[in-house]
């Protein structure tokens, strides 16, 4: 598993390219304010509505230091701020707490009073105990929901404990990840939100069982509809995609409790995949050495899961 201050940082880098694209689109090549280089600065948000930690991403003309970016920046209201080098050229700025929640904020360039607003939302924020496995989430100071889970699988899988804020959003990922016959790999997993490196929210449609841990890392929620059609469960992950936002603050604490499983839940696997099928067959050798092992099948982005 990547250890925390790595996939911290990971985070912050992803963000930095991704923030001006769409909420559920994948990110582009390189980071899109260098399209307008030609002008002395470019702002970019995350989108018209944000989470009240949302950074906001400034590109450079000339490169400066983060006192010099602070020199020439006036945010309304004034709020102490965090400006996050990225590289000589590109910084995020950021609230050392969070922005005000119901509020547009205005961000000002003196040189050439260049500006840009981001709008953000009622305060919301996620809370997670690890003890309990439940989710709930917050607006405006209040319990709106909460929601069973499912973490990860302690000692090895445990999700990561911490204050985070969600900086990317797939409405159907692809995740891949681990090594061996710990390998996973899984196609349509729906409303992905991530918030820590590859550690992400998202549907489980193969997971009938919350309240308890059953995962790589992830934070696993009931979802109404799978691949194949309805699942039984409620609309949990659905809900959650709508009342998050890219910025929406994350705190996780408590203690993940012991389960009896050797490991995370297995995933399914696609008949129709004729590399699922033999990496399969690969791994059912294994299992007869190992019973710890789980699989999946489909492709794409090394993630938790």
């Amino acid at each position: 598993m990547i250890p925390h201050v790595y996939r911290s940082l990971i985070g912050l880098a992803a963000l930095a390219v991704m923030i001006a694209t769409a909420e559920q689109r994948e990110p582009p090549h390189g980071d899109p304010a260098s399209l307008f280089a030609a002008r002395p600065v470019v702002f970019a948000t995350a989108g018209p509505r944000v989470g009240i930690k949302a950074p906001v991403s400034l590109t450079t003309e000339a490169p400066l230091t983060a006192p010099e970016v602070q020199g020439q920046l006036t945010v309304i209201p004034r709020l102490p701020l965090i400006i996050q080098p990225m590289s000589p050229h590109h910084f995020l700025i950021m609230p050392r707490g969070t922005w005000p929640g119901n509020t547009t904020i205005r961000f000002v360039w003196h040189a050439d009073r260049a500006e840009t607003t981001l709008t953000t939302d009622d305060s919301r924020r996620l809370t997670v105990d690890l003890s309990t496995q439940m989710l709930i989430a917050w607006e405006g100071g209040r319990v709106v929901r909460t929601i069973p889970i499912a973490t990860g699988v302690a000692p090895r899988w445990t999700t990561p404990s911490g204050t985070f804020w969600i900086y990317r959003r797939v409405r159907d990922d692809h995740m891949v990840g681990g090594q061996g016959s710990e390998r996973w790999d899984v196609a349509h997993v729906p409303y992905a939100q991530y918030f820590d490196g590859p550690v992400a929210f998202h549907g489980a449609w193969w997971n009938h069982h919350f309240g308890r841990p059953a995962s790589h890392g992830c934070i696993q929620l009931p979802t109404a509809r799978g691949p194949q059609g309805p699942t039984g469960d409620p609309p949990d992950a659905e809900w959650l995609w709508q009342f998050a936002d890219i910025g929406t603050p994350v705190t996780i604490y408590g203690t993940t409790p012991h389960v009896a499983a050797a490991g995370p839940l297995r995933y399914p696997t696609d008949p129709a995949n004729p590399h699922c099928a033999k990496r399969e067959k690969t791994l059912s050798a294994a299992r007869k050495v190992r019973s710890t092992s789980s699989s999946v099948c489909a492709a794409d982005t090394n993630t938790d899961s």
